[in-house]
């Protein structure tokens, strides 16, 4: 092999275990922030409380991520991002083997263990991945690590009824927890990213702390980061009201069977992970980054207010026509978004600019569920929500496609 082609094979080698740590961490993550959801039916009465007070915890623990995606740049400086995603899986299973307490008042802190480690895993990986890929493939890699996201939401959904049947709700969050222990100390044995920052020697709590502000000083002060801060939380908010309402707007406001709406869902779930990686692949070689994020705002607002149509007259055919769109832009966008961020970020600043970003992102998927239902609950109908949650996306789309990027 020629000196030329060792160099390319050791590239290749190296996108390839990068890709390969980010994605394994992400599905975790993904999978302990989930699966308090599929155990909350059964675990709900030891605790005390309603299923329906989940949704309580999910805000919680995306508060949790709020807070920790601001001090992943400071830990990543100090202790490199491969250790920040380990920390991340560490504190999700942590979080997970501290529910199997059953004290109602430990929930909080399940909760923020959970979503602290989820929040740190978007700096950590953009960081890494943007050290290994090369500038033209980086937003399809940022997309495939992405799809960590619904694997993640299939694992909670395959292992966790299971686990329920074989063990019990506390044994089962007690296996999850171990397992993702035992996965993080095989990741920590075949992948080892390089520190963002040899100058930062010393690091305390209280330094981490006073930093929090920081990333979102960063994201308001840059244009290009200010502008992507904006199009995460308005996508995120489509994101999470699909997530969120979509079967309950078939099921309880059209009078669609429990089946066909899941059956909706599914649909647009899995083409929200085959376009993510399909916006990624646009995005590197033919549209570019932001001009397949202006896209995937007009598709996202038009499949929305087709959605905000619906009757109990549509065949199926015409639902997923529907459904199919709008989980490919509103659960795949994602992945162009975070490598945007990265190419648009200052040298050296990456972990930084995607954390102070990301804090928009989860800003609008705290507040966009709980908007939503107002909003449903005012006007008496589902179709109503999805009518508003279109008009922002399409919004970005146009400022997308008008406006000279900074």
């Amino acid at each position: 092999m020629t000196p030329d082609g060792a160099g390319e094979g050791a590239r290749a080698g190296t996108v390839v275990a990068a890709v390969g740590f980010t994605l394994v961490v992400q599905s975790i993550t993904s999978m302990a922030i989930i699966s308090p959801a599929v155990i909350a039916p059964v675990a709900a009465d030891a605790f005390g409380v309603r299923p329906q007070s989940i949704g309580i915890f999910v805000a919680a623990a995306y508060c949790g991520a709020m807070i920790s995606g601001l001090a992943a740049g400071a830990l990543i400086a100090r202790f490199g991002a491969s250790a920040v995603s380990l920390l991340a899986v560490g504190c999700a299973a942590a979080g997970l083997m501290l529910g199997e307490t059953g004290v109602l008042a430990l929930v909080p802190v399940c909760a923020a263990l959970i979503g602290g480690g989820h929040g740190l895993v978007n700096p950590a990986s953009s960081d890494i991945l943007s050290r290994a890929a090369a500038p033209g493939r980086m937003a399809l890699i940022f997309s495939i690590k992405q799809t960590g996201v619904p694997i993640g939401g299939a694992l909670a959904g395959a292992l966790v009824p299971s686990l329920l049947l074989a063990l019990g709700w506390q044994q089962a969050l007690l296996a999850l927890g171990a397992g993702s222990l035992v996965l993080a100390a095989l990741l920590s044995r075949v992948y080892r990213s390089p520190r963002a920052s040899r100058a930062v020697r010393h690091f305390s709590l209280v330094d981490a702390l006073r930093g929090l502000g920081a990333p979102i000083r960063l994201a308001l002060s840059e244009p290009a980061l200010r502008e992507l801060s904006l199009v995460s939380f308005a996508y995120a908010t489509m994101q999470l009201t699909l997530f969120t309402y979509f079967v309950s707007y078939l099921n309880l406001e059209l009078g669609y069977t429990l089946v066909l709406a899941g059956l909706a869902f599914s649909c647009a779930q899995a083409a929200g992970i085959v376009g993510r990686i399909v916006w990624g692949f646009a995005a590197d070689r033919l549209l570019g980054s932001r001009a397949m994020l202006a896209v995937l705002g007009f598709v996202m607002a038009a499949s929305g207010f087709a959605a905000a149509l619906f009757t109990h007259d549509w065949p199926l055919v015409a639902l997923l026509a529907v459904a199919i769109p709008l989980g490919a832009s509103a659960i795949g966008w994602n992945g162009v978004y975070l490598a945007e961020v990265a190419r648009r970020a200052p040298a050296g600043q990456v972990g930084m600019a995607t954390g102070g970003t990301q804090f928009f992102t989860f800003f609008g998927a705290v507040s966009g569920p709980p908007i939503f239902g107002i909003i449903a609950s005012t006007t008496g109908g589902y179709g109503s929500g999805f009518a508003v949650f279109s008009v922002l996306p399409l919004i970005v789309g146009v400022r997308l496609a008008l406006r000279r990027p900074a």
